[in-house]
C-alpha cells in the first residue's frame, strides 16, 4: 500500500511540475535585467557583502543569516520576480527565474553574476540557436551562458 501510494504522489509531482509556464526567451531576460538594472546591482551589493556562501528559496534560507537580512534580501528577490538565490563567497551567484521538472528531468533559467568557473563549449558552425531549445532536448551538459553586460549572464541549465 505503501509503494502504491508513494507511486500515485510521484506521478502528481511530475505531473504538476509539467503545467508549469514556459521558459522566459533570452530577449524578454534582457529585457527585465535592463529595466531593472537597479535592483539588480542592489541586490549583487548586498551579496557580495555577505562573507559565508548563502542559499535563499521560497521556503527556506540557511541559518546563518539574520532575521533582518533574509527579509530584505526576499523582499530584492521579490521585486525581480526571481524564486532563489545562491551565492557563493568571492561575489559568484545564481538568481533562479524559471525550472521546470524534477531530479534528473529538471530544467532552470537564471542570471549569473561572476565570471565562468568552467571554460565554455563553443559551438562552430551556424549561429547559436536560442538557449531555450536546448531545455526540450535535455543535452547532458553543465550549461548554456549567455554574456548580458560586465559579468552579469543569462544560464540556463537544461539537465543537473
Amino acid at each position: 500500500m505503501r509503494l502504491v501510494r508513494t507511486a500515485v504522489l510521484a506521478a502528481a509531482a511530475l505531473l504538476l511540475a509539467s503545467c508549469g509556464r514556459a521558459p522566459p526567451t533570452d530577449k524578454e531576460m534582457t529585457a527585465t535585467f535592463l529595466a531593472k538594472r537597479a535592483a539588480f546591482e542592489a541586490l549583487r551589493e548586498d551579496l557580495c557583502k555577505l562573507k559565508y556562501d548563502q542559499t535563499i528559496t521560497r521556503d527556506w534560507a540557511q541559518p546563518q543569516m539574520p532575521a533582518a537580512d533574509e527579509k530584505r534580501l526576499r523582499a530584492r528577490l521579490d521585486a525581480l520576480g526571481a524564486v532563489s538565490v545562491k551565492y557563493l563567497r568571492g561575489c559568484q551567484f545564481w538568481i533562479e527565474m524559471w525550472s521546470s521538472g524534477i531530479g534528473q528531468e529538471s530544467a532552470y533559467k537564471k542570471y549569473r553574476y561572476g565570471p565562468p568557473l568552467y571554460p565554455l563549449n563553443q559551438v562552430k558552425g551556424p549561429p547559436p540557436k536560442d538557449p531555450n531549445t536546448y531545455l526540450e532536448t535535455r543535452v547532458r551538459l553543465s550549461s548554456f551562458q549567455k554574456k548580458i553586460d560586465g559579468d552579469w549572464w543569462i544560464e540556463v541549465d537544461p539537465w543537473l
